[in-house]
């Protein structure tokens, strides 16, 4: 599940401030521009975001915004008490300096008319501080004449796709001039009516202003696109029966009476100038040239050729295969729609920076891999390498996952490969959008939506464990409140308010003490290579007929949500990050492949080098490999990928199965075509098929150097106990239980519970010091030299943090005649300066001491690679030292006796 209605839902029913479009009279000059020069640089080897004052100074801060959304019912009526109330919070509450908290709020506009954003910014002025603005705008306008996106179904009806809740207009050059025009109009105008903090720019579109596209319906008695399952959206069968609330996989074999439900549903876009831009597509292959056209709906559902409208549209299987000339042509229009879309984000973003000189980030929603589920194939969402690589492109954010998520005892689950970005070293933002007990009435609270936390506390518990996954990882996040109704603080309910963001303040200091580079840092041993491309080679509407939607899930969104509860930490990139020289992999014991169905021979060698290599663990699932570039789809090509030799399985039998290892049942409930079963004689079962054949093997593949194992899943939905199975298997190491949600990576541990009782986390290596943190006001320190913290009480729905120490690093580099020169730094406090401590003659308690020298050079090289601040190198001349007599160096722990002790940093001879 995900919200079907986003922010523009919110407008259906409201009264909102009217639009007037106006155009600029002169572009803007990006020399007259006000706003900090912002920019994402390394913070202790976190993303951070740094704002640069014009005339002024600069600061790094933590990457966390409240977001409100003007498009309300209260702003509406002119109301702007939430506003108002709700970033004073936020900033108060985020304001010590021990927190690295910028004062930035994310607006989303409610109209881009001057007399709004001058209404808006009066506003603004108004806040004390001042914050730093992201301005969110959808471009909800269009020129006069504009071409609206087309929307045809199975039988070929066409409707113009702009009066529901969709995306009404088609990528046209006039659109794209326009917007242009109206995103420098709005820059330009905000700037000089909220002058010097102008920051950012999200531009958002198409459903619900994610850029994405999805399956509508038709109301014929209002001429409106509908949301599958409306009460509204109806059809009549062969049969004279009439069913309403139709979804596209509704009663798909025909075997109960009404309609099949896929006729009444519509895909995008078949507009003219989608469909000639698609025959002019770059990356057409060349057997699509000759009398090209775009893909039919019927061909884009893998249906089968030759059968009229409107029995046909039933989808032959779960993949696109390129064999067929059509269900060619029907991948490469799916891939074609997501480079459109990713076409028209990168220009409109481009002109953002233009007009103010490149000194704004700027931001998009996109890339909803693990959230869109059976529209996927055809959402448009599914090119975001190609937005990652964009120079026009800083952050790049989703909501995070509206399924089990949203509960307390589950993980933070984003719907996306948040790692790629940092890889790209940009931001990937995580929408938190959670429904707090604010959302509800104090007295007899009915919950709304997506709604789980009604109370104070578990309200507090959702945020602090949503903070603490994407602090982390490395990841921006927002608070939204969508509604505009003080989900996040309430100005009737002030009590309540304050609590919330009190019990947050721990939270904000425990992130900004997160450091990736000290001696004892952690990385994470799990990472899942979700692909892009292969989404485009699947089914539009019903891929699996009437399990279409329990398969989409089971393919990637459930397997997302197991994943956050395996007890240790698991790291989210794109398949084609492989192909990038600066992906580090020398932590990563086990990889998942979820969905590389079809994979190009550039990202197959890829995975033959960069992941089959000694000790490590492939895990690779479903139709691994099922398609090689565009050649036709095959067992050979599977075999390629995996290790594991498999065969087509016949019949459609549930895939109901039994997994031996761990002594358990499950699997997929439901048939699927193409189905497989493992026939390598080489290799160990793992799990069976309740209807007979090998379902799940592992086998030792020699390498140079060694062995890899593959581990592969011939139908998704491996059970939990599995993964953990696999994972314990590969040498991963785990901190908690399965069932509890882990996140950590260098020198920072959070552990949120599954089930109430007591825990033995256990760390990866003995640490120095351990401290709790996040929860109190000042960190609370557990142990000392420990492994292990054990018998730690947890109530179902706890979040608890831990931070542990590492003794000083630095680097012996060189003695020059009697120079010494090198480097020395604490990351348990980076802005600190140490101290070396010198022998001559042997090291200490051997050699003679000759003396404390402090890190008084700058070393810029040091800091960058930390991600820190100070003063970190030395440079010093000693006395009496003969050429041939050995100097000893050690880093001293700034700290004294209460830290980690000395490290020694080597020897070397006077010369």
């Amino acid at each position: 599940m995900r919200r079907t209605r986003r922010i523009l839902a919110v407008l259906a029913a409201l009264v909102v401030l009217p639009f007037t479009p106006v155009l600029p009279t002169a572009s803007a000059q990006a020399d007259g521009w006000s706003g900090p020069q912002s920019t994402i640089v390394n913070r202790n080897g976190r993303k951070v975001i740094q704002l640069c004052d014009q005339g002024g100074g600069c600061r790094t801060t933590t990457p966390f915004f409240m977001a409100l959304n003007t498009q309300s019912a209260p702003i509406g009526q002119n109301n702007w008490s939430y506003f108002n109330y709700q970033a004073q919070l936020a900033a108060a509450n985020t304001a010590a300096p021990e927190m690295n908290v910028a004062p930035m709020l994310q607006v989303h506009l409610n109209g881009t008319s001057d007399a709004f954003i001058d209404q808006l910014a009066g506003r603004l002025n108004q806040l004390n501080p001042r914050p730093y603005l992201m301005i969110r705008m959808y471009l909800q306008d269009a020129p006069p004449g504009a071409e609206p996106m087309r929307m045809k179904d199975l039988q070929g009806n066409v409707r113009d796709d702009t009066n529901g809740a969709g995306h009404p207009w088609t990528f046209s050059e006039a659109w794209l001039a326009y917007q242009e025009q109206q995103i420098t109009r709005v820059l330009t105008r905000m700037d000089a009516q909220y002058p010097g903090r102008v920051m950012a720019m999200m531009i958002t579109y198409e459903n619900g202003g994610e850029w994405f596209f999805r399956p509508y319906g038709y109301d014929d008695t209002t001429n409106k696109m509908l949301d599958w399952g409306a009460p509204n959206l109806c059809a009549t069968g062969t049969d004279g029966v009439r069913v309403c609330q139709l979804y596209p996989w509704t009663n798909d074999a025909g075997t109960q009476p009404g309609p099949r439900g896929r006729h009444a549903f519509y895909l995008d876009d078949y507009s003219a100038s989608a469909e000639a831009g698609f025959c002019a597509w770059s990356a057409l292959p060349a057997s699509l040239l000759p009398g090209c056209r775009s893909a039919t709906p019927t061909e884009r559902n893998n249906a089968v050729p030759g059968q009229s409208p409107p029995a046909s549209g039933a989808s032959r299987g779960t993949v696109l295969d390129p064999a067929d000339l059509n269900s060619l042509r029907a991948a490469k229009y799916h891939q074609y729609m997501s480079s459109r879309n990713v076409a028209a984000i990168t220009r409109l973003l481009a002109k953002a920076k233009q007009v103010t000189g490149n000194r704004i980030l700027t931001s998009v929603f996109y890339g909803y891999l693990y959230g869109l589920r059976t529209e996927l194939g055809m959402s448009g969402s599914n090119d975001l390498a190609t937005l990652v690589d964009s120079p026009s492109v800083d952050i790049i954010g989703v909501p995070y996952s509206y399924g089990t998520s949203r509960s307390l005892g589950n993980g933070f689950v984003q719907q996306g490969p948040p790692d790629t970005m940092r890889l790209a070293n940009k931001l990937w933002l995580d929408e938190d959008d959670t429904r707090t007990l604010l959302a509800c009435a104090p007295a007899n609270c009915q919950p709304i939506p997506f709604q789980t936390a009604t109370n104070l506390w578990d309200s507090i518990r959702l945020l602090r464990r949503n903070l603490m996954t994407a602090a982390i990882g490395g990841r921006a996040l927002h608070f939204l409140d969508l509604q505009g109704v003080g989900w996040f603080g309430d100005p009737a309910r002030t009590g309540d308010s304050e609590a919330l963001w009190a019990n947050l303040q721990s939270v904000f200091r425990a992130a900004d003490k997160i450091q990736h580079g000290g001696a004892n840092a952690y990385q994470p041993q799990v990472a899942v290579f979700v692909d892009d491309v292969s989404a485009n080679y699947q089914p539009a509407l019903t891929p699996a007929g009437e399990n279409s939607y329990a398969f989409a899930s089971d393919q990637l969104s459930n397997l997302m949500d197991d994943l956050t509860r395996l007890g240790t930490p698991v790291r989210h990139y794109l398949l084609s990050d492989l192909t990038k020289g600066n992906l580090d992999l020398s932590a990563i014991k086990l990889a998942v492949l979820p969905n590389a169905y079809a994979v190009s021979p550039t990202v197959r060698s890829a995975i033959d080098t960069r992941l089959k290599t000694p000790g490590r663990t492939v895990l690779s699932l479903y139709a691994a490999g099922y398609v090689q570039g565009d050649q036709a789809a095959s067992t050979a090509s599977m075999a390629a990928l995996t290790g594991i030799t498999v065969a087509k399985g016949t019949g459609t039998p549930n895939l109901g199965q039994n997994y031996s290892f761990v002594g358990q049942s499950g699997g997929p409930a439901y048939p699927l075509t193409p189905w497989f079963t493992v026939t390598d004689a080489g290799a160990t079962t793992l799990g069976t098929y309740q209807a007979g054949g090998v379902s799940l093997a592992r086998k030792s593949i020699p390498v140079a150097g060694g062995s890899w194992t593959s581990v592969y899943a011939a139908a998704p939905k491996l059970p939990l106990a599995a993964l953990r199975r696999i994972s314990e298997d590969a040498g991963v190491h785990h901190f908690a239980p399965a069932g509890d949600a882990v996140e950590a990576a260098g020198n920072t541990l959070m552990v949120h519970a599954g089930t109430s009782g007591t825990r033995t986390v256990r760390l990866p290596q003995a640490m120095p010091r351990v401290y709790e943190t996040a929860l109190y006001p000042s960190d609370v320190e557990l142990c000392r030299t420990c492994t292990q913290l054990a018998n730690l009480p947890f109530n179902a729905g706890d979040t608890r943090v831990f931070r542990w120490t590492s003794p000083p690093r630095g680097n012996f580099e060189l003695l020059t005649g009697s120079t010494v020169e090198g480097w020395a730094v604490d990351t348990d406090q980076p802005g600190t300066s140490s101290t070396v401590a010198v022998y001559r003659g042997g090291p200490a308690g051997v050699g003679t001491h000759l003396g404390d020298f402090p890190t008084a050079t700058n070393r810029p090289d040091v800091n960058a690679f930390f991600g820190i601040g100070g003063v970190h190198g030395f440079r010093f001349t000693l006395s009496g030292c003969t050429p041939g007599t050995q100097i000893h160096v050690y880093a001293l722990d700034p700290e004294g006796g209460n830290g980690d002790g000395s490290t020694y940093l080597g020897a070397r001879p006077c010369t």
